[in-house]
């Protein structure tokens, strides 16, 4: 804790000093909250995301918790048997630089103990009325754990954007795929003397601001 204060003290003087503002978290969801935090199979009542795709699994907390210590997060691949997509309610953007921010992990189960389909992935978008914005697909080892991702994203004018996550698995599913947790987008510090130093700074603030709550 001392030094994550020192750290927090030494950003603020320096972003301070290089007269470049911060104006925090646009949108964030740790699905910690979902259900009573309390697991359930199946599920399609997110308060901040539709499901437009079969089925997801909002698992953790103590039940089908495959990575313990990590509260709820989302398996993309229901149970049943077809993965699905979810999608975020319409977030209003400012022209500006931001950064999206997600945890991706493994199905956790060895298909040696476990037979299931060898390989799962994630497609993530940002989409706004004019279209595709940025997508890109993440595949992980099922013995991988939670992996932070970032995406860089410049907003040239007034918007209003959705973020996707949709799960893909070979043949019809099989009721595991990977894992989803902790989106966040946040604005980036506007760059100013310093750039490379303040772009550290903008990505480490992320990464702390996604844990804070495990702190």
């Amino acid at each position: 804790m001392a030094k994550l204060m020192a750290f927090g003290a030494a950003a603020g003087l320096f972003l301070a000093c290089a007269g470049t503002s911060w104006a925090g978290v646009v949108f964030e969801d740790s699905f910690d909250a979902e259900h009573g935090s309390v697991f359930k199979l199946n599920y399609d009542a997110f308060a901040k995301w539709s499901v437009s795709k079969p089925s997801v699994d909002l698992i953790g907390n103590g039940d089908y918790d495959w990575w313990p210590g990590n509260g709820l997060y989302v398996d993309m691949d229901g149970s049943s048997l077809s993965a699905g997509r979810i999608i975020s309610i319409p977030i209003g953007l400012r022209p500006g630089e931001y950064i999206l921010s997600f945890e991706l992990a493994g199905c956790y189960w060895d298909p040696s103990q476990y037979p299931h389909e060898l390989e799962d992935r994630v497609i993530v978008e940002v989409a706004d009325t004019g279209g595709v914005l940025f997508s890109n697909t993440y595949s992980l080892p099922f013995n991988q754990g939670f992996t932070p991702y970032y995406v860089d994203l410049s907003i040239p004018a007034d918007t209003v954007v959705t973020l996707s996550f949709e799960g893909w698995a070979q043949g019809t599913g099989d009721d595991l795929g990977m894992i989803l947790d902790d989106v966040m987008l946040v604005t980036n510090p506007i760059p100013a003397p310093g750039a490379i130093l303040l772009g550290g700074i903008g990505t480490a603030l992320v990464s702390w601001l996604r844990r804070r709550r495990t702190l």
